[in-house]
């Protein structure tokens, strides 16, 4: 990706350009090249991975972020 909207998509791609995430999750990072794709991605970590950058963004505090994140992943893997 050569153009970020946000500080965050710039994160987001950063984070799931990982060899390891890629091939264990088996998706293309090219699909999400915003926090706004990523949260509607069907891949549970991926959306997981957008929702803490989201969440930070909005100036969530830290217990915040863990508790809809876990429950999230609780309810989705």
């Amino acid at each position: 990706m050569s153009t970020y909207q946000t500080n965050g998509d710039k994160i987001l791609q950063a984070v799931i350009e990982d060899e390891q995430l890629v091939n264990f999750y088996d998706y293309n990072p090219n699909d999400y090249s915003t926090v706004s794709d990523a949260l509607d991605s069907d891949v549970a970590v991926i959306q997981a991975i957008a929702q803490i950058i989201n969440r930070n963004e909005q100036n969530a505090t830290e217990k915040e972020i863990y508790n809809e994140v876990s429950n999230f992943l609780k309810a989705n893997i």
